[in-house]
C-alpha cells in the first residue's frame, strides 16, 4: 500500500511520464545527431521503421509536415543513404519511401542487443510486461486524442 494519497500518486505519475518523454526526446536527438540528420528527419525515419514503406504523402500526414517539407526531409535522408524511394510493386505508378539497409547498421551498437533488452527487462514478470505494453499503447492513444483536441481548437480559432 502506498503512503502517498491518490492525488499525490497522480502527480508523481504525471511527473514520471513527462520525465520519460523528455528522456526519449533527448535520446532521439542524440541518435539523430550521431546519424548526421535533424530531429524531423529522424522522426520520419522512425515512422518508416515502425510502420513500413508508405507514400511520401502518408509520411507527411504521419509526421505532420507539409508536402514540401517532406520532400526536403526525404532528400536529406536519401543523401545519407538512410531512406530510399522505390516503385510500388503492386502499382508501378506509385512511389513508396522505405528505410534503407544502412539505417539499421550499428543499431545494436546504439540501442543494444535483444539479449541486453531481455536482461534489462528480466525484473518484470510476463504479466507486468503485458501491463507495461498496454500502458504504453494506451499512452499513444491518449497522445493522439490530445492531438485531435488540439486540431479542433486550432480549427475553431
Amino acid at each position: 500500500m502506498s503512503k502517498l494519497s491518490r492525488d499525490e500518486l497522480i502527480r508523481e505519475f504525471i511527473t514520471a511520464v513527462r520525465a520519460s518523454q523528455t528522456a526519449a526526446q533527448t535520446l532521439d536527438h542524440s541518435v539523430a545527431e550521431y546519424l548526421g540528420i535533424d530531429d524531423t528527419a529522424f522522426r520520419c525515419l522512425d515512422i518508416l521503421d515502425q510502420e513500413g514503406p508508405m507514400t511520401a504523402g502518408r509520411l507527411a500526414e504521419r509526421a505532420r509536415l507539409s508536402p514540401g517539407a517532406t520532400t526536403a526531409v526525404l532528400d536529406r535522408l536519401e543523401a545519407k543513404e538512410l531512406a530510399r524511394r522505390v516503385r510500388d510493386t503492386e502499382d508501378r505508378r506509385r512511389v513508396l519511401v522505405e528505410v534503407a539497409p544502412k539505417a539499421h547498421e550499428g543499431s545494436e551498437e546504439l540501442y543494444g542487443t535483444p539479449e541486453e533488452a531481455a536482461a534489462d527487462l528480466s525484473v518484470y514478470s510476463d504479466e507486468q510486461l503485458e501491463f507495461l505494453i498496454g500502458f504504453l499503447q494506451g499512452g499513444v492513444a491518449y497522445q493522439e486524442e490530445r492531438m485531435r483536441r488540439l486540431e479542433a481548437l486550432k480549427a475553431r480559432d
